[in-house]
């Protein structure tokens, strides 16, 4: 049973899952060795499902492009043996399975430095599920906010991600794969991480330093399983009449506003808007999609839900 004071822990390990136990412990006001007991048993019944972190990708002169894959008679093991040959290309970031619920079955996120090499990643994605493929859509983020914690405590001041294009800072390769490593597990060692990586532990300490303070790892965090804290997540896609450009900003500020969103994507391409919110009941679904359908009106031509069933990579 998760209560206020872990929801508490998971709202500081969601601001910092590396930040020490002694500090979560401070802010949440409980002992240290309590705060540790309880983030090992979040662990144990896979709430904190895996630490991670959340890059900035816009930084280093990469674009943001979703690729969704409308898919037919093909099983969840088989889809995995493809994704895995297709996550070898650095570029992709994540790659999910979809509900049935959804009109997609699989969606990628593929962050490229122009659109050229876009097309090359999502031909070869579409040739190697062609025999499955019924039918895509692809669009490309303009700038996204991300959230996350602000419904475990809404009374606290909650980091945002902001994502939009900035600059074209350069990363050593020894940068890449500490990335890499990361994304697998940001909750490692520094010991660990340099033995992965065949260097020292100071060298390790000073490159995620770097790292934190150039806001390339905007986040380290833990990705957790909502529907054990009580919520359900739903995620939209939209596309929107181009000419409703002050409908569109007045819905990213009521998102900005309101502690239930945990993303918000502005796109160009099929889809105009990407946003997700966690709702603990019927009620506050049908509230939020009252005061959708009053901010952006006409504005929405189309509008597809999405919901994930398991992350792939």
């Amino acid at each position: 049973m998760v209560d206020d004071k872990d929801r508490q822990i998971l709202f500081e390990l969601i601001q910092n899952c590396r930040q020490p136990v002694s500090k979560i412990a401070k802010e949440v006001k409980l002992p240290p060795q309590t705060v540790s007991y309880r983030i090992k048993k979040l662990e144990k019944e896979e709430i904190i499902k895996k630490y991670t972190i959340n890059i900035n990708y816009p930084k280093l002169e990469f674009d943001r492009h979703s690729l969704y894959l409308d898919l037919k008679h093909i099983y969840a093991k088989d889809v995995d043996k493809y994704i895995k040959e297709i996550t070898n290309i650095k570029e992709v970031s994540c790659c999910y399975m979809l509900h049935d619920i959804s009109e997609w079955k699989v969606y990628i996120s593929i962050w490229t430095k122009n659109i050229g090499r876009y097309d090359e990643i999502q031909t070869k994605i579409i040739k190697k599920f062609k025999k499955y493929l019924k039918n895509y859509l692809s669009f490309q983020s303009v700038t996204s906010h991300t959230y996350l914690a602000r419904r475990l405590n809404p009374k606290k001041k909650s980091k945002v991600d902001i994502k939009k294009k900035q600059g074209n800072f350069k990363l050593k390769a020894s940068d890449w794969k500490l990335i890499k490593e990361l994304k697998r597990d940001s909750h490692a060692s520094i010991l660990k991480l340099a033995k992965k990586l065949n260097t020292t532990a100071n060298t390790i300490i000073r490159r995620i330093k770097f790292l934190k303070e150039n806001d390339i790892i905007q986040r380290f965090y833990p990705i957790l399983n909502t529907k054990k804290l009580g919520y359900t997540e739903y995620t939209f896609i939209s596309r929107i009449d181009p000419v409703y450009d002050k409908e569109i900003e007045k819905f990213l500020e009521y998102v900005k506003n309101d502690v239930r969103f945990v993303i918000d994507i502005k796109a160009v391409g099929y889809a105009n808007l990407y946003y997700a919110f966690l709702v603990k009941n019927n009620e506050e679904l049908s509230e939020i999609r009252a005061d959708i359908k009053r901010i952006l009106g006409n504005a929405v031509l189309e509008t597809h839900r999405i919901e994930v069933d398991q992350m792939l990579n």
